[in-house]
């Protein structure tokens, strides 16, 4: 049986170890900046799956200083490879420590297209709500997670027998606002006989009294079973946008370096995440960054790991496949996904570093 003393050890490691998997904006952003994503939309605003439809109320964490939490996470692990007889636990422990320390901390691995952690984070979010004898059931969605002003927002739902059969519904639905006061009464229409009930809403720049940035809500219901659900969807002023060029190299510490050009129109502070795809469409990893930008024109960089590369072995040209811009408010005002599709050099692996990251 493991002492108390080691029982906390491992503790503090899996915590850790949490920490290190979740390879986020908050690694990259200020303590104060951090406090802000955590109050943010995508941290709060997940509807229960009942009919209540109470919004979700998260605490902020309390507020602690990336460099206070990685000096404990370094004495804990530093110990912890001292200790002379180590269970099965503590090896796998430090094995994994030392694998999401194998690159820099802005940088992470993609296992699969599935686990790009920018792909996950757009992924729309399809509802399945079942009355109480299971016999019928609510399926909704919407075509993004984030729009800005200018784009029409979709919506679909259809009620399901007990088989998972689609069956003629009664949809009716109500725009709620960040205060939830009801904006907008509709209904959805099957106007092409599938079944599939929908309903499209403008999100026009000149209702700037109806459609501000933040969070909205949309309940929608099926009169004959008597169940609603609902989605949210974040209406963004990003304040950032890609203008098209890019430049690439290989940096001083033998990794990929892309250059990508952007034009903001308002002070601020602003994170940017991007992944790195093979020609022939395999994942690479993901770079992040978060800085403070002026209005006007800039090249940031977005550096990729010698080493991350490597472990993928795959040779030049790369393809920077997503980015996801986002000005750093409350909440997140993240600019809908872009594929810019920019293709580098024909670089060849050996010309990357091998060397782990250093910290």
């Amino acid at each position: 049986m493991m002492s108390k003393p080691g029982f906390m050890i491992v503790l503090v490691i899996a915590s850790a170890l949490a920490y290190a998997v979740n390879q986020s904006e908050f690694s990259l952003i200020s303590s104060n900046e951090l406090k802000l994503i955590d109050a943010s939309s995508e941290h709060v605003l997940a509807s229960p799956p009942d009919k209540t439809l109470n919004t979700v109320s998260i605490k902020p964490a309390k507020e602690i200083s990336i460099n206070q939490f990685n000096d404990s996470r370094q004495s804990s692990m530093d110990r912890l490879r001292l200790a002379s007889h180590k269970t099965d636990l503590q090896e796998k422990t430090i094995n994994e420590y030392d694998k999401f320390k194998r690159y820099p901390p802005q940088n992470s691995a993609i296992e699969s297209i599935q686990q790009d952690p920018i792909t996950q984070r757009y992924d729309v979010d399809e509802r399945t709500t079942m009355n109480d004898d299971n016999s019928m059931g609510l399926t909704i969605w919407s075509d993004e997670k984030y729009y800005v002003a200018g784009n029409s927002v979709a919506m679909y739902a259809y009620l399901q027998d007990a088989q998972g059969q689609k069956i003629k519904g009664n949809f009716s639905a109500q725009l709620l606002g960040s205060k939830s006061n009801t904006l907008l009464e509709f209904t959805l229409q099957d106007t092409n006989n599938d079944q599939v009930y929908e309903a499209s809403l403008d999100l026009n720049a000149n209702h700037t009294d109806d459609f501000t940035p933040g969070i909205y809500k949309v309940i929608i219901e099926e009169s004959s079973s008597d169940i609603k659900d609902a989605i949210t969807f974040t209406l963004s002023q990003p304040d950032i946008r890609l203008t098209g060029e890019f430049k690439d190299q290989i940096n001083s510490d033998g990794g990929l370096l892309i250059e990508a050009q952007v034009e903001v129109t308002q002070d601020n502070q602003y994170y940017i995440q991007a992944s790195l795809y093979s020609a022939t469409h395999v994942p690479v990893g993901i770079t992040q960054l978060s800085q403070s930008l002026t209005t006007g024109k800039h090249w940031v960089a977005l550096n990729f790991s010698g080493l991350m590369i490597q472990d993928a072995q795959e040779s030049g040209p790369y393809v920077l496949q997503q980015v996801s811009l986002a000005k750093v408010t409350m909440p997140m005002q993240r600019a809908p996904l872009l594929e810019p599709d920019f293709q580098t050099d024909s670089y060849a692996l050996d010309e990357f570093s091998s060397e782990r990251y250093q910290p």
